[in-house]
């Protein structure tokens, strides 16, 4: 009987230092201060919404253009009532030429967080090695899911699923467009929470019924997009 007790004290004592394990690995991420936040004139507040994607972006990255590429797709097929994006610029660059290369040269009517002084990265152990790195936040500022940059297909998919899925759990509905993968009782599954997001070279969004009118009409073309369910319409030559 005695061996039977040490045996059930010992398999208690060792789930629940697993289950301590499991928890020590939960990072919480310290979000930046609002007096780090550049803006023109949005009125944007990300670290306000309950769900937050934060994104190192690194001018010197080899893919930088084509990240921003992304974002700026990505942005117009989200509810960005309840979804944050915490873009923190690694301070390289004069902080005005950057201004000026954000908000105009590539159009991004979002702010982003410059903070000179490094505080951020230091405090959340975001490195040189961390280029493009991208995390999912949730409801408490726990860091649920993380990894490299968008511009790799499976894991831009990764972290869209995992904003639909917690939106999703918040009673809030198509709040992420696009293709969404779910994995249950080791199945995997994939759907389209909406219709493609058609975007013209300009970067505008179209509605769905007029972007299918100029693809019949063959006013437009169909080419690749940086996202799976975004269809970029590019203009005919044809006068």
């Amino acid at each position: 009987m005695k061996k039977l007790y040490y045996i059930c004290l010992i398999m208690i004592i060792h789930v629940q230092s697993v289950s301590a394990q499991d928890n020590s690995r939960i990072k919480t991420f310290f979000l930046p201060a609002n007096k780090h936040k550049v803006d023109i004139s949005t009125g944007i507040n990300p670290i306000s919404k309950p769900v937050k994607l934060i994104s190192v972006i690194d001018q010197s990255s080899e893919t930088f253009n084509r990240e921003l590429e992304v974002w700026h797709a990505f942005l117009r097929s989200v509810d960005l009532e309840h979804i944050g994006f915490v873009f923190l610029v690694r301070p390289i660059v004069d902080i005005d030429s950057f201004k000026k290369f954000w908000f105009v040269d590539m159009q991004m009517n979002y702010p982003f967080f410059y903070d000179q002084s490094n505080e951020l990265f230091i405090s959340n152990s975001i490195t040189k090695v961390n280029s493009g790195h991208t995390m999912v936040l949730d409801q408490n500022h726990s860091v649920i899911v993380e990894g490299g940059s968008i511009v790799n297909t499976d894991r831009f998919n990764l972290y869209r699923s995992t904003l639909h899925n917690l939106t999703t759990e918040m009673g809030i509905k198509k709040a992420v467009r696009g293709e969404i993968t779910e994995v249950k009782n080791g199945v995997v599954k994939s759907f389209y929470n909406s219709d493609p997001v058609y975007v013209t070279e300009d970067g505008e969004v179209l509605p769905t019924k007029l972007a299918k009118e100029y693809i019949i009409s063959r006013k437009f073309i169909m080419q690749t997009s940086p996202l799976t369910d975004t269809v970029r319409l590019v203009k005919t030559n044809r006068k």
